[in-house]
């Protein structure tokens, strides 16, 4: 039940992306599933745009600029559909239930998948990233500086970090603001909602758009998404990921709406095509903020979607000045994409990581749907083999652009899990780092239409058998289609889910062992506000965990995160603070950065390293410091030399 503490964060949540997204959907002219999966993805895209417009602005981070740039947007799109063109056309009643009933199951099943991982409302991810996102979401509430232009200043105030993608850190901030609850559990039901919500409608949409209507496709998207290990549990387990969940989360939206765009599935001819290329441009820098690697998925998957799109305009127009325009026109498209794959990679040195198996083992994992956790995926591995069959079957644009899809994400694993390392596999997986954990949940988002297909489509002929033999047995069928459902979202889950959920629960526990924060530690930083007035600052070797003294305490730290730009005062108080008796420059420093105080826990580091900071080593022996408050091994001292005590 301690759970349910996540309900209301995550409420506010849902009611943000409402008013932000669902009301830009809505005049547009989006309705059922379309409207209430692109809602994320259009807010994500105005938090985004207003951070930056608010940094420029030199106003403060809250809801009111999001507010006013969604107003903006909406007068704009409001005015230009008077002119009059009709909405997405709404799926019949029967289907509108089935869509609800999957959305809801999904939602249960995967809520219970993250409750499961993360244990406690508040509690945290044992990671070495964790300690910047929850740091940085403190540092928009307290600066006001929201805009991925200003963000890294929190870790670099010289410039050293330019551009950092804040949408999933300036929308944590505005649920933290409006619901009062701590970042700890704000984070967890951000989470909640872009796991349990966000993606399997995100999902059922695209299997929607591009594999047909029916209530078979809408509910096994459902299923299909529930299990998969690699998305989203995968983002949580490993990194911590979150900025990376998110956009991930709401790139089949972008997929979708590509689709309809250039003529291809279900929702094509729902809107003009102005209007699809509209919702896609509406969704993607939200996208792109959240995440560039998700931006760059995106980019990957709109491959097949051009190309089909240029096959049928060739086939159509025997014109060879048509036709030189389309070839034109793809040259433009791939040096444009090649170009974004360049800018968009990190800088190199983050991008070296390692190999880790050949390239058949490799395939292997992709037909068995069991990287990462190296559990095999059965269920979804059989109904990707089945949805080729289908393809084969049927061959239609939207089912192949599917199939292209899977393919896609497999070959970007392969190539980045397997290939030897040189500019091929740059060029290639360069923007994710090189880094093939982020490509299994790439490839976990891409293989969603295709095994959706397999099981759909299988169903869908048993059921012409099955009404064949029972051509009066309407009930008798919509009651199986139930049962048939119910268990899909439990077997199919097995048994990739459990052991995804296992090994990630290890990440969250809060015990005296924890890599990065220990309850004794935990309990020492939620004393600090007793201890500790605001507006001094202490310091602490940040690879132990004290940075996380400015999320979870409130209270300033001199290293909010591992890897910082450090000042030469910083320097001097991190090397000689022991010292500070015997060394005035150790005093300047300290009274120049506010440093009154400082953490002491021990020498377990997140990653099993050895960083220590000498002049904040044996402190209680110095005469420099006075212990304030301790539990277990963790220590607080209030610095006393120097007359600063």
């Amino acid at each position: 039940m301690e759970m349910l503490e996540l309900l209301w964060p995550a409420a506010v949540l849902l009611a943000l992306y409402a008013v932000l997204g669902g009301t830009l959907a809505w005049l547009i002219g989006l309705r059922g599933l379309w409207a209430v999966a692109a809602a994320p993805a259009f807010a994500m895209t105005v938090v985004g745009g207003a951070s930056l417009l608010a940094g420029f602005a030199g106003i403060g981070w809250s809801i009111v600029p999001c507010l006013v740039l969604a107003a903006v947007i909406g007068v704009g799109i409001h005015l230009v559909r008077r002119r009059g063109r009709r909405g997405v056309t709404s799926s019949p009643s029967t289907s509108r239930w089935w869509t609800i009933g999957a959305a809801v199951a999904a939602a249960v099943v995967i809520g219970l998948q993250i409750f499961a991982v993360i244990g406690q409302p508040s509690a945290i991810s044992q990671t070495f990233d964790n300690v910047f996102h929850l740091n940085a979401i403190r540092y928009i509430m307290d600066t006001g500086a929201a805009s991925p232009l200003e963000l890294g200043q929190m870790t670099s105030p010289n410039g050293g970090v330019p551009f950092y993608p804040s949408a999933w850190h300036a929308t944590a901030a505005i649920v933290a603001q409006l619901s009062g609850v701590g970042i700890p559990a704000v984070v967890n039901a951000q989470t909640l909602v872009i796991a349990a919500v966000i993606w399997p409608l995100s999902a059922m949409l695209l299997a929607r758009t591009l594999m047909g209507k029916s209530a078979t496709v809408t509910v096994t998207a459902a299923i299909v998404s529930c299990a998969i290990p690699m998305f989203p549990i995968l983002p949580m387990d490993y990194g911590v990921l979150y900025p990376f969940q998110l956009a991930l989360a709401v790139v089949p939206v972008t997929v979708a709406a590509t689709a309809s765009a250039f003529g291809i599935g279900t929702s094509a001819k729902d809107l003009a095509p102005g209007w699809w290329g509209f919702v896609a441009l509406g969704a993607i820098p939200g996208v792109a903020l959240a995440h560039p690697g998700g931006f760059v998925a995106w980019l990957a998957f709109s491959v097949p979607i051009v190309l089909v799109f240029v096959v049928r305009l060739w086939r159509a127009h025997r014109s060879g000045r048509v036709r030189a325009a389309l070839a034109a026109g793809v040259l433009a498209y791939f040096g444009v994409g090649v170009l974004l794959l360049m800018v968009l990679r990190p800088p190199l040195p983050t991008r070296g990581w390692p190999t880790a198996l050949t390239p058949g083992q490799a395939a292997l994992e992709v037909a068995q749907v069991s990287m990462f956790y190296g559990t095999i995926a059965i269920g979804v591995a059989i109904a990707v083999l089945l949805g080729l069959f289908w393809v084969l079957k049927e061959r239609s644009e939207a089912l192949v652009v599917g199939a292209a899809l899977w393919a896609i994400g497999a070959i970007l694993f392969i190539v980045v899990i397997s290939l030897p390392i040189g500019p091929i596999r740059d060029a290639l997986t360069g923007s994710w780092y090189n880094n093939w954990p982020r490509l299994a949940a790439v490839f976990g988002i891409a293989l969603v239409p295709l095994a959706t297909l397999g099981i759909a489509r299988t169903v869908e002929a048993i059921g012409r058998l099955w009404s064949r033999a029972q051509p009066d047995g309407h009930l008798l069928r919509v009651i199986a289609g139930v049962v048939a459902a119910a268990i899909g979202f439990v077997v199919l889950p097995l048994p990739a889910i459990p052991a995804a959920v296992a090994q990630a629960q290890i990440r969250f526990v809060l015990d005296e062992g924890s890599s990065l924060i220990s309850s004794d530690e935990m309990a020492l930083l939620e004393r600090l506000p007793e201890h500790v007035p605001a507006g001094s600052v202490i310091a602490g070797n940040p690879y132990t965990g004290t940075a996380l003294a400015y999320a979870i305490g409130g209270r300033q730290v001199l290293m909010p995160h591992i890897l910082v730009d450090v000042s030469d005062d910083a320097a001097t108080i991190n090397d000689h603070l022991a010292d500070a008796e015997s060394m005035p420059a150790v005093c300047d420093a300290a009274e120049a950065l506010d440093v009154r105080f400082v953490l002491d826990f021990g020498d377990r580091e997140v990653h099993g390293g050895s960083h220590p900071l000498a002049g904040l080593e044996d402190l209680e022996e110095s005469g420099a410091v006075r212990l304030v408050d301790s539990q277990g091994d963790a220590r607080l001292y209030e610095v006393t030399a120097c007359g600063l005590g």
